[in-house]
Protein backbone atom coordinates (compact mmCIF):
# COMPACT_ATOMS: atom_id res chain seq x y z
CA UNK A 1 0.00 0.00 0.00
CA UNK A 2 1.29 3.44 -0.46
CA UNK A 3 -0.01 6.88 1.16
CA UNK A 4 0.82 10.22 -0.54
CA UNK A 5 2.31 12.68 0.84
CA UNK A 6 1.95 16.27 -0.67
CA UNK A 7 0.90 17.40 -4.01
CA UNK A 8 0.63 14.07 -6.22
CA UNK A 9 4.78 14.54 -6.28
CA UNK A 10 5.76 12.67 -3.41
CA UNK A 11 4.60 9.22 -2.50
CA UNK A 12 6.41 7.13 0.04
CA UNK A 13 5.87 3.01 0.64
CA UNK A 14 3.95 2.36 3.71
CA UNK A 15 6.27 2.18 6.71
CA UNK A 16 8.86 3.58 5.50
CA UNK A 17 10.87 5.44 8.06
CA UNK A 18 10.70 8.73 6.46
CA UNK A 19 9.11 10.70 3.32
CA UNK A 20 10.89 13.83 2.75
CA UNK A 21 14.62 14.07 3.32
CA UNK A 22 16.35 17.17 2.84
CA UNK A 23 20.04 16.80 2.03
CA UNK A 24 22.50 19.47 1.53
CA UNK A 25 24.72 20.14 -1.29
CA UNK A 26 28.20 22.63 -1.91
CA UNK A 27 29.91 20.39 -5.13
CA UNK A 28 32.28 18.97 -2.86
CA UNK A 29 33.41 15.28 -2.37
CA UNK A 30 31.66 15.11 1.02
CA UNK A 31 28.37 16.57 0.06
CA UNK A 32 28.24 14.24 -3.26
CA UNK A 33 28.53 11.43 -0.89
CA UNK A 34 25.67 12.53 1.42
CA UNK A 35 23.35 13.28 -1.83
CA UNK A 36 24.51 9.98 -2.99
CA UNK A 37 23.23 8.21 0.15
CA UNK A 38 19.97 10.57 0.06
CA UNK A 39 19.49 9.49 -3.30
CA UNK A 40 19.94 5.96 -2.27
CA UNK A 41 17.34 6.10 0.25
CA UNK A 42 14.70 8.28 -1.30
CA UNK A 43 14.64 5.55 -3.85
CA UNK A 44 14.44 2.47 -1.08
CA UNK A 45 11.71 4.55 0.83
CA UNK A 46 10.04 6.05 -2.37
CA UNK A 47 10.28 9.62 -0.46
CA UNK A 48 10.39 13.30 -1.44
CA UNK A 49 14.00 14.44 -2.01
CA UNK A 50 14.98 18.38 -1.61
CA UNK A 51 18.36 19.32 -1.74
CA UNK A 52 19.44 22.72 -0.29
CA UNK A 53 22.69 24.43 -1.68
CA UNK A 54 23.53 27.73 0.43
CA UNK A 55 25.68 30.69 -0.02
CA UNK A 56 26.68 32.75 3.19
CA UNK A 57 26.47 36.48 2.13
CA UNK A 58 30.21 37.83 2.65
CA UNK A 59 30.57 40.03 5.97
CA UNK A 60 30.81 44.14 5.11
CA UNK A 61 33.93 45.60 6.44
CA UNK A 62 35.13 49.17 6.31
CA UNK A 63 39.15 49.78 5.38
CA UNK A 64 40.95 52.54 7.48
CA UNK A 65 42.84 55.22 5.43
CA UNK A 66 45.55 53.75 4.87
CA UNK A 67 44.35 50.92 2.74
CA UNK A 68 44.13 52.77 0.02
CA UNK A 69 40.91 53.33 -2.73
CA UNK A 70 37.78 50.61 -2.53
CA UNK A 71 37.43 49.25 -5.76
CA UNK A 72 33.81 47.37 -6.48
CA UNK A 73 34.38 44.17 -8.21
CA UNK A 74 32.23 44.32 -11.72
CA UNK A 75 29.52 42.17 -10.68
CA UNK A 76 27.99 42.32 -7.25
CA UNK A 77 29.42 39.23 -4.72
CA UNK A 78 25.83 38.29 -3.93
CA UNK A 79 25.05 37.56 -7.59
CA UNK A 80 28.27 35.47 -8.32
CA UNK A 81 27.93 33.64 -5.58
CA UNK A 82 24.08 32.97 -6.38
CA UNK A 83 24.80 32.04 -9.97
CA UNK A 84 27.67 29.90 -8.98
CA UNK A 85 25.49 28.03 -6.52
CA UNK A 86 22.40 27.95 -8.73
CA UNK A 87 24.83 26.08 -11.23
CA UNK A 88 26.30 23.36 -8.28
CA UNK A 89 22.28 23.14 -7.28
CA UNK A 90 21.53 21.83 -11.15
CA UNK A 91 24.29 19.51 -10.96
CA UNK A 92 22.88 17.84 -8.25
CA UNK A 93 19.34 18.29 -9.55
CA UNK A 94 20.51 16.02 -12.80
CA UNK A 95 22.28 13.71 -10.59
CA UNK A 96 18.64 12.61 -8.77
CA UNK A 97 17.01 12.82 -11.85
CA UNK A 98 19.43 10.52 -13.47
CA UNK A 99 19.22 8.17 -10.97
CA UNK A 100 15.69 7.99 -11.25
CA UNK A 101 14.55 10.65 -8.07
CA UNK A 102 11.30 11.69 -9.37
CA UNK A 103 10.66 15.72 -9.25
CA UNK A 104 13.20 16.32 -6.83
CA UNK A 105 12.98 19.99 -5.08
CA UNK A 106 16.28 22.19 -4.87
CA UNK A 107 16.34 25.95 -3.71
CA UNK A 108 19.46 27.76 -3.18
CA UNK A 109 19.53 30.25 -0.16
CA UNK A 110 21.45 33.09 0.97
CA UNK A 111 22.02 32.60 4.83
CA UNK A 112 24.52 31.05 7.21
CA UNK A 113 24.92 27.65 5.69
CA UNK A 114 23.38 25.74 8.91
CA UNK A 115 20.78 28.39 9.40
CA UNK A 116 19.77 27.69 5.85
CA UNK A 117 19.86 24.21 6.19
CA UNK A 118 17.69 24.10 9.36
CA UNK A 119 15.18 26.51 7.61
CA UNK A 120 14.82 24.76 5.03
CA UNK A 121 14.41 21.80 6.58
CA UNK A 122 11.59 23.29 8.56
CA UNK A 123 9.68 25.09 5.80
CA UNK A 124 9.65 21.42 3.65
CA UNK A 125 8.78 19.44 6.63
CA UNK A 126 11.71 17.31 5.77
CA UNK A 127 11.75 14.30 8.60
CA UNK A 128 15.79 13.82 7.79
CA UNK A 129 18.64 15.62 6.82
CA UNK A 130 21.54 14.35 5.36
CA UNK A 131 25.00 16.49 5.60
CA UNK A 132 28.67 15.38 4.50
CA UNK A 133 30.86 15.61 6.87
CA UNK A 134 34.73 16.84 6.46
CA UNK A 135 36.38 14.75 8.76
CA UNK A 136 38.07 17.47 10.91
CA UNK A 137 39.71 16.70 14.21
CA UNK A 138 37.75 17.82 17.35
CA UNK A 139 39.80 20.43 17.70
CA UNK A 140 39.38 22.08 14.42
CA UNK A 141 35.44 21.62 14.80
CA UNK A 142 36.37 23.77 18.04
CA UNK A 143 38.30 26.85 16.47
CA UNK A 144 36.44 26.47 12.95
CA UNK A 145 33.24 25.52 13.95
CA UNK A 146 31.44 23.15 11.92
CA UNK A 147 28.08 23.67 9.85
CA UNK A 148 27.70 19.54 10.37
CA UNK A 149 27.88 20.70 14.12
CA UNK A 150 25.47 23.21 14.65
CA UNK A 151 22.86 21.14 12.39
CA UNK A 152 23.23 18.00 14.32
CA UNK A 153 22.95 20.05 17.62
CA UNK A 154 19.69 22.14 16.55
CA UNK A 155 17.81 20.26 14.12
CA UNK A 156 13.99 19.02 14.90
CA UNK A 157 14.07 16.20 13.13
CA UNK A 158 16.98 13.06 12.72
CA UNK A 159 20.49 13.89 10.60
CA UNK A 160 22.13 11.56 8.83
CA UNK A 161 26.52 12.59 8.63
CA UNK A 162 27.61 10.81 5.87
CA UNK A 163 31.58 10.32 6.93
CA UNK A 164 34.56 10.54 4.50
CA UNK A 165 35.99 7.14 3.23
CA UNK A 166 38.26 5.74 6.05
CA UNK A 167 41.75 6.23 4.42
CA UNK A 168 43.17 2.53 3.19
CA UNK A 169 45.71 1.66 5.34
CA UNK A 170 49.43 0.68 4.03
Amino acid sequence: MLAAQGPARTVAAAGAPFRRILVAYDGSDQSRDALDRAIDLALSWSCHLSIISVFQPPTPWVAGPMAGPVVAPPEPPEEADRGAMTKVLEVALRRARDRGVVDPHGEVRREHPADGILHMADDDHADLIVLGSRGRSTTTRLLLGSITDAVVHHARVPVLVVRPPAPAKA
